[in-house]
């Protein structure tokens, strides 16, 4: 009996420990795996480049979010087509990861109003 009562103590204590440590270690993954930078579309692999023109109808794209998605390099950009904001995500050999409408633009539009 006194050692059930000696154990939920011990295991709270543990849990109090470990969960903060698996929360930062988390935190320093996602910041290592979601480093971003800005390119010009010029910058941007001629297989990529064909991808997000033929994706978005050839609009004006002027820079392209380079980022690392659980170590392959992908390349992102926001296009407006038909009044609507797109993101559209192009891994490095060209081939389409997604194409859907910017939610974050859609969110803020509806706060606006």
């Amino acid at each position: 009996m006194r050692k059930n009562l000696l154990l939920v103590p011990t295991c709270a204590a543990l849990l109090f420990m470990l969960v903060p440590a698996y929360i930062v270690h988390a935190e320093d993954k996602d910041d290592k795996e979601g480093d971003e930078v800005k390119v010009k579309i010029d910058q941007v692999p001629a297989v990529v480049r064909k991808t997000l023109d033929e994706e978005s109808h050839n609009a004006k794209i002027d820079s392209v979010d380079k980022e690392t998605d659980n170590g392959k390099t992908i390349y992102e950009a926001d296009v407006k087509l038909n009044d609507k904001n797109y993101e559209i995500k192009v891994a490095e050999d060209g081939t389409l990861i997604s194409k859907k409408l910017d939610k974050e633009d859609e969110d803020d539009a509806k706060e606006k109003k």
